[in-house]
């Protein structure tokens, strides 16, 4: 499960984040947690505090990790891709709570979200295998290859038994957890903060590219509520003051918060980006004009940091208008959030979250502040699914291009 992460909405916060703890020196982990403030009964907790949490928190983490990890040959996971067809892995109590958590989401979603894509991965050079190579230019599969693969993508081929495990329909069959299990560990660290600190503690977390904002904000500008800066994800051709930061969602509380966007382990080649986000029902790297897809899930629900992980990685894997009304039910039903930004420099906010561009925000926060906005704001209704890369986004394929030689 190395670094993989997908490009993280940035929490605009005063309080500065402490790391976890250093991971045993016989073991090495890649998923990363930080701590920011923490706040029990009105008053923030001490650093000391804070430091024995972060400790519990990594030592929770890394036993998921030891379980679900594509890289380590004992792990659950590796014994399930190694199993032969019908043979059934008894597996850790993480292990199948997200497998289990992994059928209710491919099915919510419509398949659109499957852990059963490793084969793919493989072939389209995006497994940790390929570390240090995700950017080369090349050529794509032959259609041979992607039947082929896909033969063995199906995670309808994988059966939960009651007794704590599991087998596949398949001996070919491997799955790959990475796209939901940082949204778990966020809500597992979220659990463990709880009870140490008390339900009503408010804190905010991050594994990864997953944050969760427990409770309301506290300190400075608390009136404000919890800032998000979501992304830009084309920072490469944008410049000026806060590149970086492409859109904000602010009055943010008790939420977890995933995106997923093409600029982590991704490749260009014959103008067109190859993001490691594959498309369940095609075999190829998804290809439906959305290059960014960040999801609020109210604590309120359960499992909520998996949910937006998993919700988010969906948004790239449906023709732009299914996506939204996907978000739009979503949104009706669960109370969820969506911001899509798309190859045409448009975004698309769908739920009552507070969405600003970044002139908005900066006559908030800063008046007077020389800022200019990189995407503009679209109506949901007037989407349509051929979505026409605009001319700055031309520009960032063949910068891209050029660095990679391609």
């Amino acid at each position: 499960m190395r670094r993989i992460g997908r490009a993280a909405a940035s929490l605009l916060l005063a309080a500065l984040f402490l790391l976890a703890a250093c991971a045993p020196a016989q073991a090495e982990y890649y998923v990363g947690f930080t701590l920011g403030s923490v706040y029990v009964g009105g008053q923030a907790i001490s650093s000391a505090e804070r430091a024995e949490a972060s400790s519990e928190v990594a030592a929770l983490l890394h036993a998921i990790e030891d379980q679900i990890s594509v890289e380590r040959e004992d792990s659950d996971v590796a014994r399930i891709n190694g199993a032969a067809a019908g043979e059934r892995v008894a597996v850790g109590e993480h292990t199948y709570a997200i497998l289990s958590l992994c059928k209710e989401l491919y099915a919510q979603t419509g398949e659109a979200f499957s852990p059963a894509l490793y084969n793919l991965s493989e072939l389209w050079g995006f497994t940790p295998a390929f570390e240090g190579q995700y950017t080369v230019p090349r050529a794509e599969p032959s259609a041979q290859e992607i039947a082929q693969a896909l033969e063995l993508s199906d995670f309808d081929d994988i059966t939960l038994y009651e007794d704590g495990t599991v087998s596949k329909a398949k001996s070919g069959t491997r799955i790959d957890l990475g796209g939901i299990a940082k949204g778990y560990m966020s809500d597992a660290a979220a659990s463990l903060l709880a009870e140490r600190f008390g339900a009503s503690a408010d804190a905010i977390l991050s594994v990864m590219s997953n944050i969760v904002l427990m409770g309301q904000k506290r300190g400075e500008n608390a009136e404000l509520g919890y800032t998000a800066a979501i992304e830009n994800p084309r920072a490469l051709v944008t410049s000026g003051s806060g590149a970086s930061q492409g859109l904000f969602a602010i009055g943010l509380s008790d939420v977890a918060l995933s995106t997923s966007a093409d600029t982590y382990r991704f490749y260009v080649q014959d103008g067109r980006i190859y993001s490691h986000i594959i498309d369940p029902a095609t075999g190829k790297p998804s290809a439906n004009g959305v290059i960014s897809a960040m999801v609020a899930v109210p604590r309120s629900l359960s499992n909520a940091g998996a949910r937006a992980d998993a919700y988010s990685t969906a948004g790239f894997c449906m023709p732009l208008t299914q996506a939204l009304a996907f978000y739009e039910q979503l949104a009706r039903t669960d109370g969820i959030s969506a911001v899509l930004i798309t190859a045409d420099w448009k975004y698309y906010v769908v739920g009552d979250m507070d969405v600003l561009n970044r002139t908005e925000y900066a006559a908030l926060v800063s008046p007077g502040t020389a800022i200019e906005d990189i995407f503009e704001r679209a109506d949901a209704a007037e989407a349509a699914d051929a979505v026409l890369p605009c001319a700055r986004e031309l520009e960032y394929i063949r910068t891209v291009a050029e660095r990679s030689g391609s």
